[in-house]
């Protein structure tokens, strides 16, 4: 008698994590949050660089954020036989008012309104997102992509997105305290890299850290 097949062993699978290159904005040190702001002349040489770094790579799919400066790293990077999936899921964290402004406009117009800045897990910019409404649709996001991918064996991934929503992203895989994302330093245009399990339900993949922050080498 034939015995049944047992269902083939899922591998590892590696998802590139690329914050979009620089814009205007990241330069002036201004909070973008949601503003759909596109990559200035240096982003643009970044999301090219990135584009070189990944070419020997064969990359399936590309998970990308709606906004702009993410779709416009995205579709530099992207060849003729890669897929994208554009999402707002894995925008920025929405700063509110506090868009456009750097840190000292916000102290100066916004004294009463800081404590995002101590206590990000409970509080918000005024009209903005908490870290834990972050958290919660980066989570769901990650889970949905895992679960997409769990048929799929060929081919790398690439997620586009933001430092907030990676550096929370990592956090979550890497069960790092969410209070401590402010360690992981990603610079705009830079390139990481994990190894994940994908799944079937609703269980966290199992993930691995292979590269961080890798960025564009300085001009002598």
């Amino acid at each position: 008698m034939q015995k049944n097949r047992e269902p083939a062993e899922q591998k590892f699978r590696r998802l590139w994590l690329v914050r979009h290159g620089a814009t205007l904005w990241n330069s002036e040190q201004r909070f973008c949050g949601h503003s759909d702001i596109g990559l200035s002349a240096e982003g643009q040489e970044q999301a090219g660089w990135l584009a070189q770094s990944l070419q020997g790579h064969s990359i399936s799919t590309i998970y990308t954020s709606d906004l702009l400066r993410a779709r416009q790293t995205a579709e530099m990077i992207a060849t003729p036989s890669t897929r994208i999936e554009v999402s707002a899921a894995w925008r920025e964290i929405a700063f509110g008012a506090w868009e456009g402004l750097t840190y000292e406009q916000i102290t100066q117009q916004f004294p009463v309104h800081l404590d995002f800045f101590s206590h990000p897990l409970s509080t918000a910019p005024p009209d903005g997102e908490t870290l834990h409404a972050l958290m919660q649709r980066v989570q769901n996001a990650f889970l949905e992509l895992a679960r997409a991918e769990y048929s799929s064996a060929e081919g790398d991934i690439v997620l586009v997105s933001h430092g907030g929503p990676l550096r929370v992203l990592l956090s979550i895989v890497l069960a790092m305290p969410l209070e401590e994302q402010w360690r992981l330093r990603l610079a705009p245009g830079s390139l990481s890299a994990i190894d994940f399990l994908p799944i079937i339900d609703d269980t966290m993949p199992v993930a691995t850290l292979a590269l961080f922050n890798m960025q564009r080498p300085a001009r002598l």
